[in-house]
């Protein structure tokens, strides 16, 4: 998507929040990001993280309202995990959502 959009890595890297080399490393597939790089890339983009991640098409999930008490017990919780654990948790929801679209 950066090159598509004609950014160089230098410009990305700043914009997101991390080095050039560490751009290099993610891009080429030797480092995974984490949630923080992860959301600070979708909003450069304008992409949802959905997208990001998966590759679905953007979608608006900024205006998404929790309908129930479990869902907003799930957003609050989520924003209280450390990044290395909600990363990790965040793709595998991601992941079984993906999969159940599938079906």
């Amino acid at each position: 998507m950066r090159k598509e959009r004609k950014i160089t890595q230098v410009e990305a890297a700043v914009a997101i929040g991390t080095s050039r080399s560490h751009l290099t490393k993610i891009e080429t597939g030797a480092d995974l990001p984490g949630r923080e790089l992860l959301m600070a890339a979708a909003e450069f983009y304008g992409v949802s993280l959905d997208w990001l991640t998966s590759g679905d098409k953007p979608s608006d999930y900024r205006k998404a309202v929790a309908e129930n008490e479990n869902e907003a017990l799930l957003l609050y919780a989520f924003r209280k995990l450390p990044e290395k654990e909600a990363s990790p948790l965040l793709t595998m929801l991601l992941s079984r959502v993906n999969n159940s679209n599938e079906h």
